[in-house]
């Protein structure tokens, strides 16, 4: 289940994506060949989330709350064959030492509601990540290009941010 060539040591122990009733459900299990405090660091610094993912155009902190919960703008490009669209999210990101929340702002976004949950542990010596996340965008998709993108970009798009984490982590 090796999920990339000799470059990287990320390996992949569950994936899992689909699209329901206008919703996309992702599910990410990877042991990264990197220290966790690496890969949080890496996870936490949200202005070099466009290095990450090129699906990702921007990002950046436009905030904090009271609570110390992080606000969060980015701009995506999402395509799927000829069906491309520009999206904006807004996220209140929630930290903690070994993982993050962050929630979809449905008002400031154009997701209609959406969550992500990051988590990352020591795994000897590597870092066992569990990512997952759901999203439904605030604007008509063509049910056959939701479950093209659920069935092959997101995945994509998804294991890269993920290889990426972990050659940037490496390398701190």
């Amino acid at each position: 289940m090796l999920a990339c060539g000799p470059a990287h040591a990320l390996k992949l122990e569950r994936l899992e994506s689909r699209y329901d009733a206008g919703r996309y459900l992702i599910t990410l299990q990877v042991v990264l060949d990197a220290a966790p405090s690496a890969v949080g660091a890496v996870l936490k610094d949200y202005e070099a989330y466009p290095v990450l993912d090129p699906s990702i155009r921007s990002s950046e902190r436009i905030g904090v709350e009271p609570d110390g919960t992080i606000l969060l703008r980015t701009r995506i490009q999402a395509c799927e064959g000829l069906f491309c669209r520009r999206v904006m999210r807004v996220e209140r990101i929630a930290e903690a030492p070994d993982s993050l929340l962050a929630t979809v702002i449905p008002g400031r976004s154009e997701v209609r509601r959406g969550v992500t949950r990051t988590s990352w542990q020591a795994r000897g010596g590597e870092t066992l990540v569990n990512y997952h996340a759901e999203f439904e965008p605030d604007f008509w998709v063509p049910a056959v290009i939701g479950r093209r993108f659920a069935g092959h970009m997101l995945r994509e798009s998804t294991l890269e941010l993920f290889r990426n984490v972990e050659e940037r982590a490496r390398g701190q």
